[in-house]
């Protein structure tokens, strides 16, 4: 589901993303957008999100009640075309879409890493290394632990994905031997 949303979220990103740069209000915009990021992710607005009984309008006004801080007239028009389209639940993606382009701007890459264990100083420094030496980028990461992998590591740039993990050659393995 994420992938369906994030296909769905990355033009209402890059349309954001090119307005915010053309006039100058990329950090405002990336400040609003993760607000109503998390907002939408919540779990009592994502139950209000997927009522039918909810109408449009009633979101519409709960976000920018909530957010009324952050918004100018542009930021409520790009809240009011996603309401509409009743798309406020790919918020999220569409943040997330918004900061890739963000960082791709400032040549800098959010790595995801996830492992079967937490990683050491000395891997992650390495990793970091050699990823921004690979994309020609300053790279950040971010650690995460999920012991389903097994062992190994699953590293996401972006779309990107490497799976180095034990898991992942497992089942490339059982791929194989079954054709």
């Amino acid at each position: 589901m994420a992938a369906f949303f994030s296909n769905i979220a990355r033009p209402y990103a890059l349309a954001a993303f090119d307005y915010a740069r053309e006039h100058q209000q990329l950090a405002a915009w990336k400040v609003s957008l993760e607000s109503a990021a998390i907002m939408a992710a919540h779990p009592v607005v994502a139950k209000l999100l997927s009522n039918p009984q909810v109408s449009v309008d009633e979101l519409f006004q709960l976000f920018c009640d909530v957010l009324a801080t952050q918004l100018d007239q542009e930021r409520k028009n790009f809240l009011l075309l996603l309401s509409q389209n009743k798309c406020l639940m790919i918020l999220p993606a569409v943040s997330e879409a918004f900061n890739a382009y963000y960082a791709a701007l400032e040549k800098i890459s959010h790595v995801r890493v996830v492992t079967a264990v937490a990683a050491t100083d000395d891997f992650k420094q390495k990793l970091q290394q050699a990823l921004a030496k690979r994309i020609q980028h300053e790279v950040t990461l971010h650690c995460e632990i999920e012991d389903s992998i097994l062992g190994g590591a699953v590293v996401h740039i972006g779309d990107r994905v490497i799976d180095g993990s034990v898991r992942g050659k497992l089942n490339r393995l059982l791929e194989f031997s079954l054709r």
